[in-house]
């Protein structure tokens, strides 16, 4: 009895390691295709196995290979930023997330950037999704927030939750700029930064305002001037 339980774990134990090397394969053949190119018949290709042994494992085919592969990013990125040290300036910390959160999503732009940018034709993932990785980073900076609070570094009229929240929607919304073409990367990170020392600014006790301001004028002389409407969609749609 104790033999066919350790046969049927080591099964299981191979089924998702074949289910991870599958997945690997689709990430790249996604980043060396795009999303929009990539196909069954060539993940079969790529890991020899039949088209028909790939639905048996993913049923919905490519959107269902999307999908997972959208809440690994997601997984991912969470997991990233929870690693991030706690020990810093809660300001800093604050601006730490934010940034690297834009950072590591240009390193995953293959499946983030159609995630975004709002492609009817994409294979899509859970919607929910995303709302869920912002409700955490939200959460992350709502920490921070509050520990700059009791540090006197923050007005102590301001809601550590409606703040972090709205430096959520900043960062969320400059993503999506990014995502449509509207922004290059390097001014997707400069951008995320310059929106949260903005949203920041009018809370901060002095000296900390001075030095926002002062960072705020920098990230605006790096700043390149947003393309109109039709530029940022026919840049999308290349």
């Amino acid at each position: 009895m104790e033999s066919k339980i350790v046969r049927m774990d080591q099964r299981a134990i191979n089924m998702e390691a074949r289910r991870q090397r599958i997945l690997d394969s689709a990430e790249r053949l996604i980043k060396r295709d795009s999303l929009s190119a990539f196909t069954m018949r060539a993940l079969a290709q790529e890991v020899g196995l039949s088209v028909k042994t790939l639905y048996n494992l993913y049923g919905g085919g490519k959107e269902a290979i999307a999908a997972v592969l959208e809440d690994r990013a997601f997984s991912t990125l969470e997991a990233e930023l929870t690693a991030l040290p706690e020990d810093q300036d809660p300001i800093e910390q604050v601006l730490t997330i934010m940034t690297v959160a834009a950072e590591k999503c240009i390193k995953r732009k293959a499946l983030i950037h159609p995630m975004w940018a709002g492609d009817k034709d994409r294979p899509l993932g859970s919607p929910s999704r995303p709302l869920e990785f912002m409700e955490f980073g939200a959460g992350l900076a709502e920490a921070a927030l509050t520990r700059a609070s009791d540090q006197g570094a923050l007005e102590a009229r301001f809601d550590p939750h409606i703040l972090a929240s709205q430096l959520t929607v900043g960062w969320f919304g400059t993503a999506i700029l990014w995502a449509r073409g509207a922004l290059g990367d390097a001014d997707f990170v400069i951008r995320v930064k310059h929106t949260g020392l903005c949203n920041l600014l009018p809370y901060a006790e002095q000296p900390l305002a001075e030095t926002l301001r002062s960072e705020i004028v920098m990230l605006e002389k790096q700043m390149t001037p947003l393309p109109k409407y039709n530029e940022a969609d026919q840049k999308a749609s290349v």
